[in-house]
């Protein structure tokens, strides 16, 4: 059978949408429209819009749910159950007689949005961006406002489930000028990162002050390897000024879940405190399997390993500490990289002396409301409830915020 090589028009999409509430088969369509069944799949699954609702919210089966021991939800592994009908024989789910049940991503096609499509490509095409006015002002409107509360387009994408476009797209059309009518540009976007040592600032091996025997990485990772049921968290400081404050840091590793503490010392006795306050916040079980297994640097305020490592009230062994290798913050990534979201909020050289623990605890609750990547899309927050429950939540008045009202600039705190 040989195949006309003409465009679909506006009665071909009609047709094509008669017959998918119809439930006929693609290559039924395809033979009535004297076209090959791939272009009538690529035409419905190009033009074809998901429809968000509310019942997608409800749990949704996974194709590995009877493999896995522990289901997370939407987790990095997560693959929806397939529906034949929708993906492989019909194409959308216009008419599906199981459509008020059904848990599944949803996808409607209609042949004069499909006909609007194929008409702004031909004209957009050119200029390199596949969008009418109208389309560009529904998403300026959704996420310029976010961009200026510091959100990543990653995270906008993940709570904003109706943009069709991907990350990089967005990236593109703001490199562009495309939002520079709602005031953004490059220069808006959360900033990456990299490391740099210059020739007129190389690093100096720190002189070895504390003793580090049986505390040093090396003993980590053993530890690590004869212990896999201990969660590792990471410790660190963030400060402006030598003179202080101090934020005290700690990242649960398995959660990407981030708390701090306000200090106005930078000594072990201080940061120690820390733990005591914990240890009298938490019950023991849940204090252990939170600060049972600590990983910081070979920072001065925290060279007196014993005073973590043992309650000084109680004499209570109550945790184990271990100290990064000198200069290599890389061994502890996850403190190191969540200070970038500190960052965003609280400048460098920015004066913090009106900083306090309530400005904090306000701030890593909108840091701790970040989907990230690496957890799935899931924001930390999540992920420790998940994990431990809500009730070390609220003894560390951190709150979870709404999708939209997550804020990652200067403004959050007054400062």
């Amino acid at each position: 059978m040989s195949f006309n090589g003409k465009h679909l028009s506006l009665e071909d999409r009609k047709i094509i949408e008669e017959n998918i509430n119809k439930g006929l088969r693609k290559f039924e369509t395809a033979k009535e429209l004297n076209k090959s069944q791939s272009t009538i799949g690529k035409e419905i699954k190009n033009n074809r819009k998901r429809r968000y609702s509310q019942v997608e919210d409800s749990p949704r089966k996974c194709k590995h749910y009877n493999e896995c021991k522990v289901c997370i939800g939407m987790c990095s592994n997560f693959e929806e159950v397939p529906c034949f009908r929708r993906d492989k024989f019909v194409g959308a789910c216009n008419s599906c007689p199981e459509i008020r049940s059904c848990r599944k991503t949803k996808y409607f096609y209609y042949a004069n949005i499909a006909q609007k499509n194929y008409e702004y490509s031909l004209k957009d095409a050119r200029q390199g961006v596949n969008l009418n006015t109208t389309e560009l002002f529904e998403l300026a409107h959704t996420i310029c406002p976010l961009i200026k509360q510091g959100q990543s387009i990653y995270t906008i994408l993940q709570n904003h489930k109706e943009i069709t476009q991907c990350e990089k797209t967005i990236y593109t059309y703001i490199e562009m000028g495309l939002f520079k009518d709602w005031g953004i540009t490059n220069l808006d976007l959360r900033r990456k990162v990299k490391r740099k040592i210059n020739g007129r600032n190389k690093l100096k091996k720190r002189s070895e002050s504390a003793d580090y025997t049986g505390r040093k990485y090396d003993d980590y990772v053993e530890f690590v390897k004869n212990n896999p049921t201990y969660a590792t968290t990471e410790m660190d400081t963030v400060y402006n000024h030598q003179e202080g404050p101090y934020i005290q840091t700690f990242i649960f590793e398995n959660t990407g879940f981030m708390i701090g503490r306000l200090k106005q010392h930078k000594t072990s006795e201080e940061m120690s405190e820390s733990l005591n306050y914990f240890q009298e916040l938490l019950e023991d079980e849940m204090y252990k399997k939170l600060f049972g297994l600590l990983l910081t640097d070979r920072g001065p305020e925290f060279a007196k390993p014993e005073l973590f490592e043992v309650n000084t009230e109680t004499g209570e062994i109550r945790g184990n500490i271990f100290y990064c290798d000198a200069q290599m913050p890389s061994q502890k990534p996850h403190v190191e990289n969540n200070h970038e979201f500190i960052r965003d909020i609280i400048l460098k050289k920015k004066d913090m002396s009106a900083l306090t623990q309530d400005k904090i605890d306000l701030m890593f609750s909108h840091i701790n409301s970040v989907p990230r990547k690496s957890l799935g899309g899931k924001t930390p927050y999540e992920a420790f409830d998940f994990f431990y429950g809500k009730e070390p939540l609220e003894k560390f008045n951190i709150q979870k915020i709404k999708e939209d009202e997550v804020t990652l600039q200067p403004y959050l705190l007054n400062l």
